[in-house]
């Protein structure tokens, strides 16, 4: 391991405030294909909230038993980022797209955590200011899986 020094001047505590309740204007920065625990594949997004340093995390829960939900699922999130290639194999291509969401606080062991209530569509989000913040970041086109055993975990 490299020898390093820490130096408590160098550290400033993180105040981590919940990203406010209401609407905002949020970019993909991240995308993963996963298995949830109900059985059902669907995407965790993480999302940029412009003019915050927070992120939030948002799910898409594909569930071939009712499909009916799942479109309305995945048609509320196409529209709300602008979304026009609906094949979900493309998803790492989500990533940069721009769009909105509702924030809600909910607590959880004591503290306010703030949770994505849902997508806006792209008519709500024209009251929402510009997005602040870079907006030049590019998906990556690896989705291939990497198989880590536990030896190479540093923990």
């Amino acid at each position: 391991m490299a020898t390093f020094t820490f130096n408590p001047a160098d550290y400033t505590e993180n105040d981590f405030a919940p990203i406010p309740v209401g609407d905002h204007r949020v970019r993909i920065n991240d995308v993963v294909a996963k298995r949830f625990s109900s059985g059902n594949d669907g995407f965790e997004l993480t999302l940029d909230v412009s003019g915050h340093t927070g992120k939030l995390w948002a799910y898409v829960v594909i569930n071939p038993a009712d499909p009916k939900k799942t479109n309305q699922r995945l048609g509320d999130f196409f529209n709300s980022f602008g979304i026009t290639d609906y094949n979900l194999d493309h998803y790492r291509a989500w990533i940069g797209k721009i769009g909105g969401v509702r924030v809600k606080h909910e607590e959880y062991n004591g503290a306010t955590s703030a949770k994505v209530a849902f997508f806006l569509n792209k008519k709500n989000q024209d009251k929402l200011p510009a997005w602040k913040g870079e907006t030049n970041i590019t998906a990556s086109t690896n989705t291939e899986f990497v198989a880590v055993e536990e030896d190479d975990l540093p923990f």
